[in-house]
């Protein structure tokens, strides 16, 4: 059994410094980031000017390429009107050589009841003014009679013997061939000689 004194003593509290109780909890320190701090403030801030910057020069950026793209094909039409405007050019211009050929054509069958001689005057003028224009555009007639056989300019149409021959050679040109500027327009149509074979 507890004696009285036991009985009336309250338990002891915890005790602060003088006895008197528990000391008060100080306020714990404000954390960095709340609402009003400035540095946040200022970082949000910065990071809307940033953006806002870079909004600004996507879109000037944008506004230069569509500038380009629009410079780019104004130049495309400009180059292909110019190349059309060439074309038609070099085509009257060639036509109105052409139109030259048929008016001594056009005199020499004029004259052709009246003077045979004037007649076969008439075409050979036509047919050397129609030489200079093929040579004045660039046309040339393809080497055939005499020369060497080629299958890249030559077409043989007929085979004969050529005795004495050492190689396949043009004996006779049944069409004549052109090239253009290097290029072949059509080969020549040719018969060549063929040596004989050797026995």
């Amino acid at each position: 059994m507890r004696p009285e004194s036991d009985l009336s003593d309250p338990a002891p509290g915890p005790a602060g410094a003088d006895g008197a109780g528990p000391e008060p909890a100080e306020d714990a320190p404000a954390l960095p980031g709340g609402e009003d701090d400035p540095a946040e403030e200022a970082l949000l801030a910065l990071g809307e000017a940033a953006l806002a910057e870079a909004r600004r020069e996507a879109e000037s950026n944008w506004e230069r390429y569509l500038r380009a793209e629009a410079d780019l094909d104004n130049q495309r039409k400009l180059a292909e009107r110019r190349r059309e405007e060439a074309l038609a050019r070099q085509r009257r211009e060639l036509f109105g050589r052409f139109l030259v050929v048929a008016d001594n054509l056009e005199r020499a069958l004029a004259h052709a009841g009246a003077d045979p001689a004037a007649l076969l005057a008439g075409v050979e003028t036509t047919y050397r003014d129609l030489g200079r224009l093929l040579a004045l555009e660039g046309v040339v007639q393809v080497p055939a009679l005499g020369e060497p056989f080629d299958p890249a300019v030559h077409e043989a149409v007929g085979v004969v013997p050529a005795p004495g021959a050492t190689d396949e050679r043009v004996v006779a040109v049944e069409q004549p061939g052109y090239t253009l500027g290097g290029d072949l327009l059509r080969p020549a149509r040719v018969i060549i000689g063929r040596p004989p074979d050797e026995g």
